[in-house]
């Protein structure tokens, strides 16, 4: 029955389906591109495969990555995400970068499939089309970091919760709060999804009022819905039983103690239009500022308008309400706002710009040409800014090159390692160090009769360096020198 509706969808709508089924491809294409040269393979990621790596082997983690700021941890569930794509590819990093990249394209059919049911044909092809080009989505798409799912998963559960609020099965609640638990353990910018969520969750509730039948179903299923999720966010549960509510601390302090960071009444923000300014810098501009406030003033009074003309008012106030949360959640953050921030709602701007064009097109012929000259401005700015066109940064190549180097040079001998980096650890160095069964002693473990620095700072002096794993070592003098591409690789031994 399944498959002959959707025979009889796709017979009815070819070009639709041709049109998405090319952007979707050329969408996968633009992430796969090279993809080895180009994903990004630095501490982070070192950590994650390193921590996977050890989950086939056995060791089942129970606690995710931790998070840059307050020292909080997220869930292990993107560990699990990726472990399947790591074995596939022999515990190649390239692997769970390339399931990042299937994963993104698979977002932009599902942007598609959301804002054709919400709005019409055309606004789900333009918003397609719009994040399959986006420089923004590319990028994080095309690299295996725990951020970089968010967008699939938030996409997934608003309008799973939609769906419920519409009036369906009320067991489309359980796929709403399955894909909140993975979004949150993403990223705790997952937290700004809630009152979104229970916005249209307390309005389905409303729904049932009248019907003794339908209020059954919709508590049962609340009912099932809150074990899954409590289940499946129980590893921070228990984590947090087990270490003294480390987690549950790290919140409080966050949001009561540093004042520096968060401003918890957004109305008194001064941040809303730089939030707005940068999100559609970010994601509609290709990362390009010149007349940034004009396109968002430009985008923010169309979406107004294009309320004002749409019958269908419920999936709309979707739409507001979701990007109106996230911008004032945004707003009452003070650091700087990054693009893997708007991870959860990033769907909703390509779906909002698509939906804005599509409407222009149904209006007078003044309104078609200014949608044309969107559409067309929107595309070539994107193309224009591709990030396909940058030089690759061969981060993972480099760090296995560099590893190779040490290994052959160690001659067979224990050695020490450390690291000299601004902005880097070395998770990734020992991911491949690990890998190969090189001799290689963490200086708490041990020390050898040689160490090997490797330096990614313009200049470096090892000798006497006070990086913990350089200066256990001890004084040293430099017996070799190497260089791969920017990278300085030292070989030190005991002093005389």
């Amino acid at each position: 029955m399944c498959c002959k509706k959707i025979k009889k969808f796709i017979q009815k709508n070819r070009l639709e389906i041709i049109a998405i089924s090319s952007i979707v491809l050329i969408a996968l294409l633009l992430r796969l591109f090279r993809i080895s040269e180009f994903l990004t393979f630095l501490g982070d990621e070192g950590r994650d495969v390193r921590i996977v790596r050890n989950i086939l082997q056995g060791d089942l983690a129970f606690i995710g990555p931790q998070t840059s700021i307050g020292n909080m941890y997220l869930g292990p569930l993107y560990y699990y995400i990726i472990a399947p794509a790591l074995l596939l590819f022999n515990l190649s990093p390239v692997g769970p970068a390339v399931l990042m990249a299937f994963l993104g394209s698979l977002t932009v059919g599902l942007v598609w499939w959301v804002a054709r049911t919400w709005f019409n044909p055309l606004s789900g092809v333009l918003a397609a089309l719009f994040m399959a080009l986006s420089p923004v989505a590319i990028i994080y798409s095309r690299s295996s970091w725990n951020p970089n799912p968010m967008p699939f998963f938030s996409l997934l559960a608003v309008f799973a919760l939609y769906k419920t609020w519409q009036g369906k099965d009320s067991r489309w609640l359980i796929l709403s709060a399955i894909s909140f638990a993975f979004a949150l353990q993403m990223h705790y910018l997952g937290l700004l999804l809630i009152p979104t969520l229970a916005v249209f969750w307390f309005l389905s509730f409303k729904k049932t009022k009248d019907s003794p039948v339908k209020k059954k179903q919709f508590l049962v299923a609340n009912l099932k819905s809150l074990v899954i999720f409590l289940f499946l966010m129980s590893p921070l549960v228990l984590f947090d039983l087990k270490h003294q509510g480390m987690n549950y601390n790290a919140f409080k302090s966050f949001f009561t103690t540093r004042q520096t960071t968060i401003n918890l009444n957004p109305t008194n923000s001064d941040r809303l239009v730089p939030v707005w300014n940068k999100i559609t810098s970010d994601l509609v501009m290709g990362q390009t500022e010149e007349n940034v406030t004009l396109i968002s003033l430009s985008i923010f009074l169309l979406g107004i308008w294009a309320f004002t003309k749409e019958k269908e008012k419920a999936p709309a106030t979707v739409l507001f309400v979701w990007l109106t949360f996230a911008v004032l959640g945004l707003s009452m953050y003070k650091q700087h706002v990054y693009a893997h921030y708007f991870g959860f709602f990033w769907p909703a701007i390509y779906i909002l710009v698509g939906w804005i064009i599509s409407k222009l097109f149904q209006g007078a012929y003044v309104n078609k040409l200014l949608g044309i000259f969107l559409l067309f401005w929107i595309v070539i700015i994107n193309i224009n800014n591709s990030p396909l066109k940058q030089s690759p940064n061969n981060q993972l190549q480099r760090t296995e090159d560099v590893v190779d180097l040490i290994i052959k040079e160690s001659a067979g001998e224990p050695f020490n390692f450390g690291l000299i980096a601004k902005q880097n650890y070395d998770e990734s160095y020992r991911y491949f160090l690990e890998n190969k069964d090189a001799k290689m002693i963490r200086g708490e473990d041990g020390i050898s009769d040689q160490l090997f620095v490797v330096c990614e700072n313009e200049e470096c002096e090892p000798e006497g360096d006070p990086g913990w794993q350089i200066a256990i070592f001890g004084p040293a003098d430099t017996e070799g020198e190497w260089q791969i591409d920017h990278i300085q690789i030292f070989k030190l031994v005991h002093a005389n």
